[in-house]
């Protein structure tokens, strides 16, 4: 077994410093404001329900198609973003940790999924209530997200571990992460339909060769009642394939290299 699978397992088995850190990351941030972990639901919702209703109407599209759409391409998206953003500076920030001698580097990237992860719960809600407002669709649909996701967060941990190697050894890289996700967000179709452009075109091959719109389409297509397309299943098993592939050998070449770096 490598390295990386080998701490990655014992953090899973031992879940206490990076699951228990995480959530109270989150409390200490919520716990003065008067509407609690409301805050994380609030944001969220307001941007739903305020772009959805503007740029259904500006796209021509149904808003009972449209909100949906937007709910849960958008809250996909944000656990993305918020696992690749934390995990670029994770190393660093936990510096007094590593320097201490926890050099299993596997919780901080499982530390940076699992604050992730609960913004991610708690906004699974805006997609319940698009999905219950909305008559085209049904409310027991999200419960796919039991199937789905799950490949996600395949994909989050060895994207953020990969991240959290590089983000060690450059800090500017994590700035670069957070200017490429706010692209991401108007580059992926979330804003917008992704069947708009004929097959074989430029746009057509930007949105197919983009690893979040095939993430996003993975898991909800079958929120909205459509078939996975098997090209998205293809690529899927390939990226999550060679990602693992290469976080393997980032971890087992560079790891040790972390508390110098820092």
């Amino acid at each position: 077994m490598s390295t990386y699978l080998f701490h990655l397992r014992e953090s899973l088995k031992l879940p206490g410093f990076w699951l228990y850190s995480s959530w109270l990351d989150i409390i200490t941030r919520y716990r003065r404001t008067r509407l609690g972990l409301l805050w994380i639901v609030i944001p969220t919702a307001v941007f739903i329900g305020v772009i959805g209703g503007v740029y259904s109407r500006v796209m021509g599209h149904d808003p009972a198609f449209y909100l949906p759409y937007l709910a849960i391409g958008y809250v996909l998206f944000r656990f993305m973003t918020q696992s690749l953003a934390e995990s670029g500076s994770i190393m660093r920030s936990h510096k007094a940790f590593i320097m201490d001698g926890r050099t299993r580097l596997s919780d901080y990237v499982l530390r940076s999924i699992a604050k992730a992860f609960f913004y991610f719960a708690c906004s699974v809600l805006v997609i319940i209530g698009a999905l219950l407002w909305s008559p085209m669709y049904s409310v027991w649909n999200v419960l796919t997200l039991l199937l789905t996701f799950p490949v996600i967060v395949l994909n989050a941990i060895w994207l953020s571990t990969c991240t959290s190697m590089i983000g060690a050894r450059y800090p500017d890289s994590g700035e670069m992460i957070n200017t490429a996700m706010r692209f991401g967000l108007l580059l992926t179709p979330i804003l917008w339909v992704g069947d708009r452009f004929p097959a074989g075109t430029f746009g057509w091959w930007a949105v197919h060769l983009n690893p979040a719109y095939h993430l996003i389409t993975f898991a909800r297509n079958p929120i909205l009642g459509e078939a996975i397309p098997m090209a998205t299943v293809s690529f899927i098993v390939g990226l999550t394939v060679a990602g693992w592939g290469l976080a393997i050998v980032l971890y087992r070449r560079y790891a040790r290299f972390v508390p110098l770096w820092i």
